[in-house]
């Protein structure tokens, strides 16, 4: 079973961020993606209701190419649709474009309104 939530755990934070991006997590409260129990991703997001950044999204390099980023930041951006006037990626990545986000400078941001979720989730 695959579930997130938010946790403000600073030992579970720390030692998922550092394994995935080789630091510890820079913020109080970490966004974490479980798969059958057991923390698998970490993201950090920025949210207000002007305005939700998402930070980073990552995986355990050991369950990296088998869906769970994408399920994860899809369900990410569906939490985001109803409590954000806009939603701005930190950085830019062509991944975003398929969802309707639009590169502004180095950032990609996207209206909630206008979000499109694509049929395919390569969740396996």
């Amino acid at each position: 079973m695959i579930s997130l939530g938010a946790t403000n755990d600073k030992t579970l934070n720390d030692k998922l961020h550092t394994a995935i991006f080789s630091a510890p997590l820079d913020g109080d409260v970490g966004y974490v993606l479980n798969v059958d129990g057991v923390p698998a991703g970490i993201a950090k997001l920025i949210v207000t209701p002007e305005e939700s950044h998402i930070v980073r999204v990552g995986i355990l390099p050991k369950l990296r190419g088998k869906g769970y980023g994408d399920f994860f930041t899809r369900s990410l951006m569906n939490v985001l649709i109803d409590v954000t006037d806009k939603i701005v990626v930190d950085y830019v990545s062509d991944y975003y474009l398929k969802f309707g986000f639009v590169r502004e400078g180095d950032k990609m941001v996207i209206d909630p309104e206008k979000l499109v979720f694509p049929r395919q989730c390569r969740h396996e």
